[in-house]
């Protein structure tokens, strides 16, 4: 069997989880909101410092590689725009656009060291510095002009949480630690790392939690179009973008698994703070979670050949 299809397995098995402990009520539904925040804030900053601080960059095309990855989010940027010109209310098209530019890179994580190994796995964390403030301003822009809200939107707010966000502090850190060579090793790193190591099941369990099935019925044409933008033309994208660099191997193959993650749930989150239509956004999420199981082997396969 395909050793990314393996290495699925448990990815897409603790999301299903999550959905389970939601359903069943084991776990109450107000403690989610805790996990989320914990996991996102605290723990998985501190995988990403571990995982980039230890990386040896050395030996990978890092430079291409991130050059591809931010071409793609670009490209699907302006592929997205396009799609203004159909008609559609402006609130719905920047869920639209959501859904074709975000990326759910923690899916991508979990999966990285079992199917590409510690070259992969310090590639993926990698793509975060440059990607997250790229994809959000890129949303944040397009919710900006078509979202559909009550009062404008604090543009010095987002400016800082984007530079305060936890993640990109924690990639960038990550990376001054790699190239001073210092905090790599001892009990502080070890704490981290031990730390670290439980924010990949939490979050996956949180993605699993947050499915919401009732909302595939909202607009499922445009939800169609937007599962294909994210799970069959975003990869394609990705794909040509890495060819065109001569990103190649075990590169080539987490940049196309960039571009095959299902949809981001903070995509969700910015359509129902900024006028978007959020309904629509979590059919996406929801859609894109399911069938990127599929698609996601697939398309890593073809990177591979």
């Amino acid at each position: 069997m395909n050793p990314v299809v393996i290495a699925l397995f448990p990815v897409f098995g603790v999301i299903a989880l999550g959905w389970v402990l939601r359903r069943s009520g084991l776990v109450a539904a107000p403690l989610w909101g805790g996990i989320n925040r914990l996991s996102y804030q605290a723990l998985m900053p501190a995988f990403l410092f571990i995982t980039i601080s230890r990386a040896d960059y050395a030996s990978v095309p890092a430079g291409s590689f991130m050059l591809a990855a931010a071409g793609g989010f670009i490209a699907m940027g302006v592929i997205m725009l396009a799609f203004r010109l159909l008609p559609m209310p402006g609130p719905v098209y920047t869920s639209l656009f959501q859904g074709g530019v975000r990326w759910n890179g923690f899916v991508l994580l979990a999966l990285a060291p079992a199917a590409f190994g510690e070259e992969g796995a310090a590639l993926a964390a990698l793509a975060f510095a440059p990607t997250v403030p790229l994809v959000n301003v890129m949303c944040v822009a397009v919710m900006t002009v078509w979202g559909k809200s009550d009062h404008a939107p604090n543009l010095t707010r987002v400016g800082i949480r984007l530079v305060t966000n936890p993640i990109i502090i924690g990639c960038l850190a990550g990376l001054a630690a790699n190239f001073a060579g210092v905090f790599q090793s001892g009990p502080g790193a070890d704490t981290l790392d031990l730390a670290g190591r439980a924010s990949l099941p939490l979050i996956l369990l949180t993605i699993g939690a947050g499915l919401d099935f009732t909302s595939l019925r909202a607009r499922p044409g445009l939800i169609s179009l937007s599962v294909t933008a994210k799970l069959l033309i975003a990869p394609a994208v990705f794909y040509a973008l890495g060819l065109l660099f001569g990103v190649e191997g075990v590169a080539l193959a987490v940049l196309v698994g960039i571009g095959a993650t299902p949809g981001a749930a903070a995509a969700y989150v910015l359509a129902r703070e900024m006028g978007g239509d959020a309904e629509m956004m979590a059919g996406h999420v929801t859609a894109t979670t399911l069938l990127a199981a599929i698609t996601m082997p697939i398309w890593i396969a073809i990177a591979a050949l």
